[in-house]
């Protein structure tokens, strides 16, 4: 399947920066084709803009074929952690390959991939622990799955070793060999790399400079514009030397090329000597396209079902494996759990604590919030990148996912505050009731999944250093709101009330505050060295706290509000970063 482009550009979405100019080109099966160019070329804007991984700033026409029939392949290697070679190749088979395959088909699968690939002694080894080779090798055998007739590569040999390298190139080279159209970013390969290549395209300063065979082709192509490339020299290192930083030869090559229009390179056909007679194929691309194929949106055909079951056992899978993460969780939530416990022990029992019943429950809303919303500001960001490379790729839609990771924080979240409520409730010195325990642990929990979205939300948008700026700052406000006006509120302004409001930590404060007072509770004890203990009657401190006439539903409904917000913000920000 052909992949052709005529009149493409891209500019850069918040300067402005032309990045590519007006290039053309057409990528034919059966090849292999390098894209190169010095650094700021445009390669990879290029391979992204025809492979459709990259939308923004995106005009011209493009053909290459649809969703289904081509993968994308990022120059980081994303692959799940805590998984085994052969655990992942199936997890991409159950969702790439038609539902009524059995497991020993799939298998068979698999294991022919891995074999070409050179990956069987791989199968029982965690992603973490591949080489570099053989990461890049399973990032392509997971795309073979679904026998795709396009693949896009961007700086496939970045950090790969000048034999490992080779390697790669020569297995692209025989896949491309299969019929597939096979397109590559590169920066400088050798000799030896560059003569494996069936054709070349190279950039320069977003101007297409030549589009052709490799080897004599480009150097009689130079020859024609009056460059000599030096015997036993590299063409390609050359080519990119003349250009460097040279405007004038940049748009010599470029109009001789038409910016990509012109190709000069056949299989069949051997190089003339002169320039009329030489091997020039004139491309009207204005005949293959008529819309860019970049509006195409079609979604994998297999089920709903299918795809959130199978993303929900492999979030699952790895949350058991990493071991270290489960147990910084539970040293975190024990160690705050005796800390509080300590601080404010049988203190909720007391008249005369009235300010350390307030603080309990900020401290405790504090917490919950601070340990949910960091944690994925920090770990996400990898998450986002590697749930877009398998989206684009078609392996699944974005509502199972989304469906199966908010499922999937339940449990664990669930159990390791069940025992730090239970450690806190207990020390604190509160009724023992099962209707307020089961209120106090509900809004510790909702607060939990609160902070947890707006952490998912901030990590989905922004990267681990930026991400951490942002949750400190927008966490900041929320607390200030929180903790104001607890000495004066009878005489907080109304337009106060409203924006406090705002404030999950507030709502979850208020809750907390009225199941330690409400709910029919008995009168607290007071020392007996204590003459005036005002606030042992709990209708005297919601008197003072203005909350006397306020239901206990009414701040768990505002941490209800919340909770749909943040999660609705969650899937919306994972939707834009899909589509940019």
């Amino acid at each position: 399947m052909e992949v052709c482009f005529e009149s493409l550009s891209v500019t850069a979405p918040f300067s402005g920066k032309q990045l590519l100019d007006n290039v053309s080109g057409r990528f034919l099966p059966g090849e292999l084709t390098g894209i190169l160019g010095p650094s700021g070329a445009g390669k990879s804007t290029l391979l992204n803009a025809i492979s459709g991984y990259r939308r923004s700033g995106v005009n011209g026409h493009i053909m290459a074929g649809t969703r289904k029939s081509r993968c994308y392949i990022g120059q980081e290697d994303l692959l799940a952690p805590f998984m085994t070679t052969g655990e992942l190749m199936d997890f991409a088979s159950r969702l790439k390959l038609p539902s009524n395959y059995t497991s020993k088909q799939r298998a068979v699968i698999i294991d022919e991939l891995l074999h070409h690939l050179g990956l069987e002694k791989c199968i029982d080894t965690r992603t973490e622990c591949l080489s570099g080779g053989q990461k890049k090798r399973l990032s392509i055998a997971l795309e073979l799955i679904n026998n795709p007739s396009i693949i896009f590569l961007d700086e496939p040999t970045s950090g790969l070793d000048i034999v490992t390298a080779g390697v790669l190139i020569r297995l692209l080279s025989k896949l491309s060999q299969t019929g597939r159209t096979i397109v590559v970013t590169i920066h400088q390969p050798s000799a030896t790399l560059f003569a494996l290549f069936d054709k070349v395209y190279f950039l320069a300063e977003g101007k297409c400079i030549y589009q052709g065979g490799p080897g004599a082709h480009l150097v009689h192509f130079l020859e024609q514009n009056n460059f000599i490339c030096p015997t036993n020299f590299n063409p390609a290192d050359y080519l990119i030397e003349i250009v460097e930083d040279d405007k004038n030869t940049i748009q010599l090559l470029s109009d001789a090329t038409e910016n990509g229009k012109v190709s000069w390179y056949s299989k069949d056909v051997a190089i003339k000597t002169s320039t009329e007679n030489a091997d020039v194929d004139n491309i009207n691309l204005s005949l293959l396209t008529s819309d860019p194929f970049i509006q195409n949106r079609s979604r994998d055909c297999t089920s709903f079902w299918l795809q959130f079951t199978v993303i929900l056992s492999r979030i699952i899978l790895q949350g058991k494996r990493n071991k270290a993460g489960l147990k910084i969780h539970f040293l975190h939530y024990t160690i705050c759990a005796f800390v509080v416990s300590t601080l404010f022990y049988q203190t909720a029992n007391n008249g005369s604590e009235f300010t350390a019943h307030l603080r309990l429950c900020i401290s405790l809303i504090l917490f919950h919030s601070y340990s949910q919303q960091m944690a994925p500001v920090v770990y996400y960001p990898f998450e986002v990148k590697l749930l877009k490379r398998e989206h684009f790729n078609q392996w699944y839609s974005l509502l199972p996912y989304y469906l199966a990771l908010k499922l999937s924080k339940i449990p664990i979240l669930t159990l390791l505050l069940w025992f730090h409520t239970l450690a806190v409730y207990y020390s604190s010195g509160l009724p023992w009731e099962l209707y307020r325990f089961t209120l106090f642990f509900a809004v510790s929990l909702v607060t939990s999944f609160v902070a947890l979205a707006l952490g998912l939300t901030i990590g989905a948008l922004f990267n681990a250093t930026n991400g951490s700026i942002i949750g400190a700052m927008i966490l900041s406000p929320i607390l200030g709101l929180a903790c104001y006006g607890f000495d004066f509120m009878r005489t907080v302004p109304l337009f106060m009330q409203i924006i406090v409001r705002f404030s999950f930590m507030r709502s979850g404060v208020y809750a907390l505050v009225l199941i330690i007072y409400s709910l029919n509770r008995q009168p607290l004890k007071c020392p007996e060295e204590i003459i005036h203990c005002h606030f042992s009657d709990p209708k005297v401190a919601l008197y003072f706290l203005d909350l006397q006439d306020v239901d206990i539903w009414k701040p768990i409904g505002d941490l209800m509000i919340n909770l749909f917000f943040f999660w609705l913000a969650f899937y919306l920000a994972l939707r834009w970063r899909l589509r940019s």
